[in-house]
């Protein structure tokens, strides 16, 4: 029984916890030109959106992010156009690339280009 108790409260706690994780404010949509993108000991997604206009993310200014998709097809039928995407903002860390933004796509779509 006192067991039980526990895991019903740690249950508890743990859901508190990862509730505000999934908040609409965490959401942010980029707009750019869709590229791949390579480095040094596969230290990279493969893929990257070229921004426009530069944007500041944790404090850097960036022109591009990596992005990361559960549907590789996708983006490699957006190649090289330009997109809007929508995601979850991620960190990633390599020896080589340092600590980087990634921002996990929920959805992307071609944009007409100006």
């Amino acid at each position: 029984m006192r067991f039980a108790r526990f895991a019903a409260c740690f249950s508890l706690v743990l859901f508190c916890l990862a509730d505000p994780l999934d908040a609409q404010s965490d959401k942010l949509t980029v707009m750019g030109r869709l590229t791949r993108v390579m480095a040094i000991g596969a230290e990279s997604t493969g893929w990257a959106i070229e921004l426009n206009p530069v944007l500041t993310v944790e404090g850097r200014q960036v022109s591009s992010i990596e992005v990361k998709s559960s549907k590789p097809k996708k983006l490699e039928a957006l190649e090289n156009k330009v997109v809007k995407a929508t995601g979850k903002l991620s960190n990633a860390a390599g020896i080589e690339t340092g600590e980087r933004a990634v921002l996990i796509i929920s959805s992307i779509k071609a944009m007409k280009e100006k």
